[in-house]
């Protein structure tokens, strides 16, 4: 299974999570060693992603994509930091 959670704004990876393995590479600076994947709840189908220190900049619209061996989904969740 591949999660993938990515900016809108820049179309950028936030955080990756692939067959159990967090990957980094890819991720915003921005965002280095501020987000989780919860792994708690996966094998119940949530997909949260926890962002530390949360700054203005971090306002605005995140996409998630979700994909295995036969299906793929996405949603979006707009986030509003006030501050």
């Amino acid at each position: 299974m591949e999660v993938r959670w990515i900016w809108d704004k820049f179309s950028e990876t936030v955080h990756h999570y692939r067959n159990g393995e967090d990957l980094y590479g890819e991720q915003m600076e921005a965002y280095a060693g501020r987000t989780e994947l919860a792994r708690d709840a996966l094998s119940a189908g949530s997909l949260d992603l926890r962002i530390t220190g949360l700054r203005p900049s971090d306002d605005g619209r995140y996409i998630c994509t979700v994909e295995d061996a036969d299906a793929y989904a996405e949603t979006i969740v707009d986030l509003e930091v006030s501050g």
